[in-house]
């Protein structure tokens, strides 16, 4: 209770021009019930404690490792330097934060969305066997709100409560629409209230209409079923293919690197810079690269396999994090073999 005073008397004021009629919308849809200004102040309260931990991280990690990063090591730090690491550290985390609310309540909301739209054939066939039975529209939606149907069996008796009201049938309906991020929903509640306003075959509207998403949805599930085979590929050539042929490639270099450095005499050198020339590149900085190779190709392979399986780009992001581990533990694991298998023969 304390920390709920603490929010709503710091965010409140603040609630309308940074959410406002969006941020209600996008709760709506998440089927979050919470005062959007409590939600939205608890996640920047969140933000602000993790931009101040962050804050303090580029010292903490200087002392610590007693390495320099930037700004010196203990003892010779330039405070300039510090000062503007440590900001750069609490902008990210702040921002970090934020984007991990964003994605979650995205999440929520895609998660609902799919939930509804699995049910949504069942509850409209419930609803046109009810009406053939011969009761109204708006009981007939009243009596299909089942517990199986989830998230939809809330917004029908939502709506039905506001129907008794003061509002019309009808208008309730359409704010349906607004509570769940569903197209196919949307279409749904436009061709049945069509239906009620011209007063047509309402039954048999609704069959039509179900039989008609579920093929929408037995189409969809063969594209994925289609495409599935280039998606495991590039998870293979991810997690297997990439940190093999990165291990191999870094570890020769620093075993060329360690044996160019090891020819002393100027004859050696001379004869040694004609067979094979110098290189540049050190081996710290291939190990680099590769990490950075690493994580962009699974960010890259993540947003793929979201806009394959579900058409967004924004659902692939999950599956970026694991996929840059597994594969960079994996090259980890390679890297470490071939060093040790070669170093028998060194």
């Amino acid at each position: 209770m304390a920390s709920r005073i603490i929010v709503q008397r710091r965010f409140v004021p603040l609630a309308p021009h940074a959410g406002g009629s969006s941020l209600s919308r996008l709760l709506g849809m998440a089927g979050i019930e919470q005062p959007p200004q409590i939600w939205l102040g608890s996640r920047l309260l969140l933000a602000i404690s993790v931009a101040l931990a962050a804050l303090l991280l580029p010292p903490i990690v200087v002392y610590v490792s007693n390495s320099d990063i930037g700004f010196g090591v203990p003892g010779e730090l330039n405070f300039t330097f510090m000062i503007g690491y440590m900001v750069l550290s609490a902008l990210a985390g702040f921002a970090l934060v934020l984007a991990l609310v964003y994605l979650h309540l995205y999440y929520i909301i895609h998660d609902r969305t799919r939930r509804v739209e699995e049910v949504l054939p069942d509850f409209l066939l419930m609803v046109a066997a009810q009406m053939h039975a011969g009761l109204t529209p708006f009981a007939a939606f009243n009596a299909a709100a089942r517990p199986e149907f989830g998230p939809l069996e809330k917004e029908v008796k939502t709506i039905a409560a506001r129907s008794v009201g003061t509002e019309t049938f009808t208008d309730a309906l359409l704010q349906l629409a607004d509570h769940i991020d569903s197209p196919v929903l949307r279409r749904t509640i436009s061709f049945f209230e069509n239906g009620l306003r011209s007063g047509g075959k309402l039954a048999n509207l609704l069959e039509t209409a179900a039989e008609e998403i579920r093929d929408l949805e037995e189409l969809r599930k063969e594209t994925v079923l289609n495409t599935r085979t280039y998606t495991i590929f590039l998870i293979f050539i991810l997690i297997g293919g990439l940190p093999l042929l990165l291990a191999i490639s870094t570890e020769f270099l620093a075993i060329f690197s360690k044996m160019q450095a090891e020819i002393n005499t100027d004859s050696v050198k001379m004869m040694g810079s004609m067979l094979a020339p110098s290189l540049n590149l050190s081996p710290a900085f291939v190990n680099q690269m590769a990490s950075v190779i690493i994580v962009g190709t699974a960010l890259l392979v993540a947003i793929f396999v979201g806009v394959i399986s579900e058409g967004k780009v924004l659902f692939g992001l999950k599956y970026w994090p694991p996929l840059a581990i597994v594969s960079y533990l994996v090259y980890l694991g390679v890297k470490t073999f071939l060093h040790e298998f070669l170093g028998v023969f060194m």
